[in-house]
């Protein structure tokens, strides 16, 4: 299997809106978290929750209005708000379809 084009982060974000309707606004960190895209108040609010999770490579906080979905690889971490309709099996594939694109690596496969 051939990688994907390397995505941009900002083009990684307009992607994300693209795979999923449910997804209401995202950010993309480095691994250091420094913002590469997104809006900025929502860039510290996703480096707080990757610190505090600080070995995780997916998190799901759901709250009343909806969920924070994040995932992160080696290079980047994606954190994104969605709304209660949202498929959280979808929305987790989808980040790590978008992290491996940032990276240039082949897309995982779907589970079966």
């Amino acid at each position: 299997m051939s990688p994907a084009p390397t995505l941009t982060p900002a083009l990684a974000l307009d992607y994300l809106r693209e795979l999923s309707a449910a997804i209401r606004s995202g950010v993309v960190l480095d691994s250091t978290g420094a913002l590469l895209a997104g809006p900025e108040e929502l860039g510290e609010a996703g480096r707080d929750l990757m610190q505090a999770a600080a070995d995780a490579e997916e998190i799901n906080v759901n709250t009343a209005d909806g969920a924070v979905f994040a995932a992160r690889s080696e290079r980047h971490a994606l954190v994104v708000v969605v709304g209660r309709l949202a498929l959280p099996s979808l929305i987790r594939y989808d980040l790590r379809i978008v992290l491996a694109d940032l990276a240039g690596r082949p897309r995982p496969e779907a589970a079966a």
